[in-house]
């Protein structure tokens, strides 16, 4: 059965990217284009792991890992952003982070590193 992803990102091109690079590496994948869609998902399916955007409008991935850990959602998290100074200030730098842009193969690998554990 392969594992199951969510990508959520407000940039359609990124999270459409992300999600067809890995659906061609054989993982089921979802997509949210918010916060708000993406705790909608949560809730109703389990995720092996999230791959999210760290600024969104509405609710960012903050938010998001907060709703997590209130609902003892052991889904795993990669964080994407183009503001990476905002992972220190919130605490969320040991966190695996790429800086927007990036390199597919470098989230792949990422990727493979964190299912496995």
């Amino acid at each position: 059965m392969p594992k199951k992803i969510l990508v959520v990102d407000n940039e359609s091109r990124n999270r459409e990217n992300i999600a067809l690079f890995l659906r061609e590496e054989n993982y089921e994948v979802d997509e949210a284009d918010d916060g708000v869609s993406a705790i909608e998902m949560l809730d109703k399916k389990n995720f092996d792991l999230m791959i999210c955007d760290l600024v969104m409008p509405r609710l960012n991935a903050f938010d998001v890992i907060d709703h997590m850990k209130s609902r003892a959602v052991s889904t795993s998290v990669i964080l994407i952003t183009g503001h990476p100074y905002l992972l220190a200030e919130k605490g969320l730098g040991h966190l695996p982070s790429f800086t927007k842009p990036f390199n597919m193969y470098d989230l792949l690998h990422k990727v493979k590193e964190v299912m496995s554990r």
